[in-house]
């Protein structure tokens, strides 16, 4: 069940009333109590008893947390009069003082209240009168102080994240040098994470853009024991890629995946280190995860037209033989789907490989093809073998090369030979206390769940500004060292279209096709409006941003 994001928001202020991160589980009755009466919800001891079990190892995602509340329903002032109508059977909301404190107090000498709570409760609330209780005007205090209750749960969130934004740099130090004394410092050109005697595992990948959106290799991750974690992504350099744009952002979202299979977002690789890479670190528990890699489109974007110069692909003379230059691309592709280096590609790779470039997979017979005809190593197919399979289908073509252009377009190259509609990466997890274990898990879009992450830590670390003249439009504007953020959330019921114009901004480039840009916003909906990087790197650089919000559709709304 989808939660509406002003419940979640309450839900998420809720649970850190409680604990520091959602990435901590609750761990007994009384906490996962106390996260739900700060949500404004009241839970009986036969609730708690029903899902949670004082003797049992098992510990309340946040996830599972945000479950257990849509169980519950929300306080109503019926709710309330009703209840003490069964306990006082009055019917005119009167009951006597002594006879509400035997009543709501009880005898046990454990109670939950005591009498000086109850004299503290009744004197705050103001209802007492010639030592008569009004229980109506008591059900409107308690109703107000519920209310009260989630609101200051939501204000000591917002408090939170502006005291993190406040101190952005600092505070993510502290969190690392909980583990290590290190420091990163981007000037100097390399890493200076001390990650010396961690266990490490490396994998590459790869971003392609697909008819608009963008593609990934995702991952799934062990952890066989809980501490302290380093995920890093960087983004990887090759000869035949494309100069012009600039280095494409490359980072990383974390998410822990339960048993039943739901996701819930942990962080991402939110520093930049010195030698281009981006990191995240914490104390990871044991369990598995999925590392979902992401770009903002700022420099990974569509190619407005093909380039002028073409490079040829096939030799026609005696007989048909790939070019010097195709030979050298293809040499970049195989280093690029070779995800685990070992300098051959596994059925698995060489399957990921074919599926991209021709949307098949490849089945048994033809895989046993493959190794009975061409070069492999422990049956995995080697560069040699590699470059003859595409010698192979030039021939087959007669020397045409039309079906090796559709293998080099999907794998972003364009007619020059140049790489500009995909962006290789390494992803390195690095654990202190244990060897984790990656493997790719496909190459497909992160969808839904990647896009609410991403909003998401925007959010928690932007400050919230209402759109004038627009009651129910906030922007979110984040800007940190290396990029900056603008979302913008409509509480509203209906949606708007909100322009977002960054136009005045100094040396940067958006992932839109202009600085001026306009976007539908859904009702109860958050969107990104723009990402923005430098556009020179190593330059100062501005961002500006204004907004204005209207019922009507413009031209260029998303």
């Amino acid at each position: 069940m989808e939660l509406e994001e002003s419940r979640q928001k309450e839900l998420l202020a809720a649970y850190l009333c409680v604990k520091a991160s959602v990435a901590e589980d609750l761990t007994n009755s009384e906490e996962v109590k106390r996260a739900l009466q700060y949500a404004g919800l009241s839970p009986t001891p036969a609730f708690l008893a029903q899902h949670w079990q004082e003797d049992a190892a098992d510990t309340m995602t946040f996830e599972r947390f945000c479950s257990l509340a849509e169980q519950l329903p929300d306080i109503s002032i019926d709710d309330i009069e009703a209840l003490f109508m069964k306990v006082f059977g009055t019917a005119d909301g009167k009951v006597g003082e002594d006879d509400f404190k035997r009543l709501v107090g009880g005898d046990e000498p454990e109670r939950e209240l005591s009498d000086a709570d109850l004299n503290y409760i009744l004197h705050e609330a103001n209802v007492v009168t010639q030592d008569t209780v009004d229980c109506n005007k008591l059900c409107k205090v308690i109703l107000h102080t519920v209310n009260e209750m989630k609101q200051l749960s939501v204000q000591k969130l917002e408090e939170r994240s502006h005291y993190h934004r406040i101190n952005s740099k600092t505070f993510t130090r502290k969190k690392r040098e909980k583990f290590a004394n290190q420091e990163v410092n981007s000037a100097e050109g390399h890493s200076t994470l001390d990650l010396e005697g961690w266990s490490v595992a490396d994998l590459k990948g790869c971003f392609y853009l697909d008819k608009g959106s963008v593609l990934a290799h995702q991952y799934s991750m062990e952890m066989s024991c809980q501490g302290p974690t380093v995920v890093r992504m960087k983004p990887k350099s090759y000869t035949k890629q494309d100069a012009g744009r600039g280095p494409v952002d490359t980072l990383a979202y974390i998410f822990r995946e339960s048993p039943e299979g739901s996701r819930s977002y942990v962080g991402h690789t939110d520093q930049k280190d010195g030698d281009g890479s981006y990191f995240w670190q914490d104390t990871l528990k044991e369990g598995r995860y999925v590392v979902m890699p992401y770009t903002s489109g700022c420099r990974l974007r569509e190619r407005p037209h093909e380039p002028e110069g073409t490079i040829e692909l096939v030799e026609r003379q005696a007989k048909v033989r790939l070019t010097p230059e195709f030979k050298l691309v293809l040499e970049e592709i195989f280093d690029q789907v070779d995800l685990d280096s070992d300098g051959r590609l596994c059925r698995e790779e060489f399957n990921l490989y074919n599926w991209r470039t021709s949307g098949e997979e490849v089945q048994d017979d033809e895989w046993s093809v493959v190794q009975a005809n061409f070069d492999v190593e422990d049956g995995q197919l080697t560069l040699e073998g590699f470059l003859a399979l595409h010698q192979l289908e030039a021939e087959d073509n007669g020397g045409d090369s039309e079906d090796l252009w559709v293998s080099l377009d999907a794998m972003g190259y364009n007619r020059a030979g140049r790489q500009d509609q995909a962006a290789p990466f390494g992803l390195s997890v690095y654990s202190q206390v244990c060897q984790p274990s990656v493997q790719v898990s496909g190459l497909k879009s992160g969808g839904l769940t990647l896009d609410r992450a991403v909003v998401r830590s925007i959010m928690e670390n932007a400050e919230p500004v209402k759109i004038k003249n627009m009651i129910d439009l906030i922007k979110y504007e984040y800007v940190g060292d290396h990029w900056a953020s603008i979302v913008v959330q409509n509480k509203a019921h209906s949606k708007v279209t909100v322009r977002v114009d960054c136009s005045q901004s100094l040396n940067v480039v958006t992932n839109r096709p202009n600085l001026e840009w306009s976007v539908e916003v859904a009702g109860k909906s958050a969107i990104i409006a723009h990402q923005l990087l430098p556009l020179k790197m190593g330059e100062d650089w501005t961002v500006v941003c204004d907004t204005a919000g209207s019922t009507k559709a413009t031209q260029e709304e998303e």
